[in-house]
C-alpha cells in the first residue's frame, strides 16, 4: 500500500472514530428513563385500586410475594394511596404466622404480574459498517439514519387480595390493576435524538410542599378511559 493510501486510510479511521465516540446512556445499572417509565406505570396501577371497602379498617400490607426490584416504591405508593382513602396502616401484624396477627383487621396481600419496559426500534437508513485498511485495525463507520424511532413503554400489572387475619378466610380481590407510561425518541437524517413525546414528566410544579397536593394528580384525565375500573374488595 502506497504512503498516500496509508495516510488516507489513517485519516478515514481517525475521522470515523471521532464521529462514533462512546455514548453512555447511564452510569448506573438502570437508565433514568427506564426508572421513570417503571415508577410512573406502577403509580398509575396502584391508583386504579378502589380502597373504599377498607376505609376505617386497620390493614396490614403483605409484600412477601411481591417480586420486583421496584418493590419498595410500589409498597410506598400503595401505603400512601390507602392512607389517603381513610385506611389505617397496621405495622405490627405477622400474616405468615399461625397465630392471630396483632394490630390489624385485614391482611392485604399484593402480587406483581408485570413491572418492566418494552423497547421498539424502527430504523430506515444505513447501519454501522466496518471499514478496514491494510496495516490498520478495522473501524466501524457511524450509522446514517434517514429516520429512526425508538419507543419505550413501561407496563405494570398488579393484583391485590384480602383475607381475615383471624380465620384466614378470603374476603375479596381487586381486578387486574394496569398502569402504562411511554417515551419516544426520534432521529432525522442522522441528527438526534429528539424527544418526540412522553408522559413520564409531571405537568404540575411540585417545588413546594402542598398538603393534599396529590389531588391535582388524581383529577388529571384518566389515561385509560376505555378500561373499566377494577372492582374493590
Amino acid at each position: 500500500m502506497t504512503t498516500p493510501l496509508r495516510a488516507l486510510g489513517l485519516l478515514a479511521a481517525l475521522i470515523s472514530t471521532g464521529c462514533i465516540g462512546n455514548i453512555r446512556d447511564t452510569t448506573t445499572p438502570r437508565t433514568s428513563s427506564e426508572m421513570l417509565l417503571v415508577s410512573t406505570a406502577a403509580h398509575r396501577a396502584v391508583k386504579q385500586y378502589d380502597a373504599a371497602a377498607l376505609a376505617g379498617k386497620r390493614v396490614f400490607i403483605d409484600e412477601t410475594r411481591f417480586d420486583s426490584i421496584d418493590k419498595n416504591y410500589v409498597a410506598s405508593a400503595l401505603r400512601e394511596h390507602l392512607a389517603r382513602h381513610g385506611v389505617i396502616l397496621a405495622a405490627t401484624a405477622d400474616p405468615v404466622s399461625e397465630e392471630k396477627p396483632t394490630g390489624c383487621d385485614v391482611v392485604l396481600e399484593i402480587r406483581n404480574g408485570s413491572l418492566a419496559i418494552w423497547d421498539g426500534d424502527f430504523v430506515l437508513g444505513i447501519p454501522q459498517l466496518p471499514v478496514a485498511a491494510q496495516g490498520f485495525p478495522p473501524v466501524m463507520l457511524p450509522p446514517l439514519y434517514l429516520f429512526r424511532r425508538l419507543a419505550e413503554r413501561g407496563y405494570a400489572k398488579f393484583q391485590f387480595w384480602t383475607y381475615d387475619p383471624t380465620t384466614k378466610e378470603y374476603t375479596g380481590r381487586s381486578g387486574d390493576l394496569w398502569g402504562e407510561a411511554f417515551y419516544i425518541k426520534w432521529w432525522f437524517f442522522g441528527i438526534g435524538p429528539f424527544d418526540g413525546s412522553n408522559d413520564i414528566y409531571p405537568d404540575t410544579d411540585f417545588g413546594q410542599w402542598v398538603p393534599g397536593g396529590e389531588d391535582v394528580i388524581e383529577n388529571e384525565p384518566d389515561p385509560y378511559p376505555s378500561k373499566a375500573k377494577p372492582a374493590g374488595n
